[in-house]
């Protein structure tokens, strides 16, 4: 997964991505070479939806932080 790809990618679209990834990986009969590359596509979305739960998170204190400067 190119970089500009995941940079545009929306969280909901990351996680489903993950999700398909995870269930084709738990199913039987997958060869190794597949579950590599599998696993290596699962780890790039699972940093996309790290990296968006994070920004979220420093958004939310950016937030958080002048709605408590406003009140005093």
């Amino acid at each position: 997964m190119e970089n500009d790809v995941k940079e545009t990618m929306a969280f909901e679209e990351a996680m489903e991505k993950l999700e398909a990834v995870s269930e084709r990986l738990s199913g039987e009969g997958v060869p190794l070479d597949e579950a590599i590359s599998l696993y290596e596509e699962g780890v790039g979305y699972y940093e996309v939806c790290r990296k968006k739960l994070e920004d979220a998170s420093r958004r939310i204190k950016v937030i958080e932080e002048g709605a408590a400067a406003d009140e005093e």
